[in-house]
């Protein structure tokens, strides 16, 4: 085998294990008839407009509202979702808005009605890498919470009008890690991360999920009930491949070795 051929086999494995990092972001907006921000009401996700393509076109059917979705085609690349991104990338009106309010993911004062609800279908499998942070550019005081479950959740189902990430009368043992879906089926919870600093950001790892599916709900976790443009946010979620393991490279290290050798040793026979 000529070292040419070797150089481009080894190029073309580790095209296909790391994945292209030049394609362009793939995240789609839920505006309103005049381009800014939808109504953030149940089952408005087939009102106004969404600027690249509905969720529903690729199966949502859940109650809650919808704010965005970010399609990741691809490992390594980040995948931003901001006020900015839309208005400048997407032809959002330039008073769109992506916010929460009064600090609702908080589990002492959790309501749904206050959440931001973000769709992820997530293409490639392996690690992803969640950061919430305040939008600097609004002047943000945002403290943020997230929570990521797997699944869009089924037909018709959840009502964001109730306590969900925190302990109730009926349910004391409720918090963060068993945080309860308002009534959305179809979703398991996965894992969470939150700051309490004001105008910080919150970030997470989530490893080795599958492709498919995922919601991620955002909501502040300041002390204090706060106005809408306090709690401005910008999202990021980068994918990345599960490494592979040493002793796989080693094998196929062995395998173009014993390859070599039997060309070797045929040219001699003959």
């Amino acid at each position: 085998m000529t070292q040419f051929k070797k150089l481009a086999i080894a190029s073309a494995i580790a095209a296909s294990l790391m994945g292209a990092t030049s394609a362009e972001a793939h995240v789609t907006y839920h505006v309103s008839a005049t381009g800014g921000e939808a109504p953030n009401v149940n089952g408005s996700t087939t009102t106004g407009s969404w600027t690249e393509g509905s969720p529903v076109d690729q199966g949502y059917v859940g109650n809650l509202p919808s704010t965005w979705l970010a399609n990741i085609h691809h490992y390594n690349t980040v995948y931003e979702v901001s006020a900015e991104d839309a208005i400048t990338n997407h032809g959002a009106s330039n008073d769109f808005v992506l916010a929460s309010l009064a600090n609702r993911w908080n589990p002492t004062r959790s309501w749904g009605n206050a959440l931001d609800y973000g769709l992820v279908n997530l293409e490639v499998a392996g690690h992803l890498t969640v950061t919430v942070a305040a939008d600097s550019g609004f002047e943000s005081t945002f403290a943020p919470g997230f929570t990521l479950w797997s699944g869009w959740g089924d037909a018709g189902t959840g009502n964001k009008h109730g306590a969900w990430n925190g302990p109730t009368a009926a349910l004391p043992d409720r918090n963060p890690s068993n945080p309860g879906s308002l009534g959305v089926t179809g979703i398991s919870y996965i894992g969470h991360a939150a700051t309490s600093a004001e105008g910080g950001l919150a970030t997470y790892t989530f490893t080795n999920l599958a492709a498919g599916q995922y919601s991620l709900w955002i909501g502040g976790n300041g002390p204090t009930g706060t106005t809408v443009g306090s709690q401005t946010y910008v999202a990021s979620l980068t994918a990345s491949p599960v490494p592979m393991p040493a002793a796989v490279w080693f094998m196929g290290s062995g395998l173009v070795g014993l390859v070599g050798l039997r060309r070797r040793t045929a040219n001699v026979v003959a």
